[in-house]
C-alpha cells in the first residue's frame, strides 16, 4: 500500500495539484494491558527483557503450550533499533497461575518460549514500579 500512496503523491504533484493528506500512525506497542493482573505481570517481567533477549536463566520450553503459536501476547519489549534484535510478548494462564514469555527474533527467526513461571503478584492499588527514595 505505501508504494500505491507514494505513485499517487509523485503524480498529484508533478500535474501542480496539492497532494492529497496522508496519516502515519505509530504502533509504539506501549499500550497497557487492561487486564489489571496482566498489567502487573508485565511490570514486573519487562526489566528483564529487551532487544538483546531474555536476561534471565528461565526455563525454556521444548514444545510450547497450544494456542501459543497463534495468538500475539501482550508485548513486553521491540526489537528496538538492533537490526537483529528480539521481541518478547507475555501471555497469562490467571488459572494455572502462570505465564509464558515467547520470544522471537533474530536474523534466523528463532521461536523461544520461557516458563512456566509463576505468576508474579502485585499489592492491589499499590503500584509496583520502583519510587526513588525520599531525601528526608
Amino acid at each position: 500500500m505505501l508504494a500505491n500512496t507514494l505513485i499517487v503523491v509523485l503524480a498529484t504533484a508533478a500535474s501542480g495539484q496539492p497532494p492529497p493528506p496522508v496519516t502515519l500512525t505509530l504502533d509504539t506497542g506501549t499500550q497497557a494491558p487492561a487486564d489489571p493482573v496482566t498489567a502487573c505481570a508485565a511490570r514486573r517481567l519487562k526489566p528483564f527483557v529487551g532487544p538483546y533477549g531474555v536476561q534471565q536463566a528461565w526455563p525454556v520450553m521444548a514444545s510450547p503450550p497450544a494456542g501459543l503459536h497463534h495468538t500475539m501476547g501482550t508485548p513486553l519489549s521491540d526489537t528496538g533499533m538492533i537490526a537483529d534484535g528480539y521481541q518478547q510478548f507475555l501471555h497469562v494462564d490467571a488459572a494455572a497461575r502462570t505465564v509464558y514469555v515467547v520470544e522471537q527474533g533474530g536474523f534466523a527467526g528463532t521461536f523461544k518460549v520461557y516458563g512456566p513461571l509463576p505468576l508474579p503478584q502485585c499489592p492491589s492499588g499499590v503500584d509496583t514500579v520502583a519510587q526513588p527514595a525520599s531525601p528526608h
